[in-house]
């Protein structure tokens, strides 16, 4: 489970800059432009960043 959480990790992280720098637009309507929030970075940086968590989780004793 270690490696799927690291894997999602990393995932969600590149997302999340390629939807910082505009490459990839979530949310469209017909094909519609949609305004970039910051919050969306942010959202995805977060579930990076607990997925991390939970990997570390993984590895602690029992």
């Amino acid at each position: 489970m270690r490696v799927v959480a690291i894997a999602l990790a990393i995932l969600f992280f590149v997302l999340g800059i390629l939807y910082g720098l505009g490459k990839i637009n979530f949310f469209t309507q017909s094909g519609a432009q949609h305004a970039h929030h910051i919050t969306h970075l942010v959202v995805l940086w977060v579930l990076a960043l607990l997925c991390l968590i939970w990997a570390r989780f993984q590895s602690a004793p029992r």
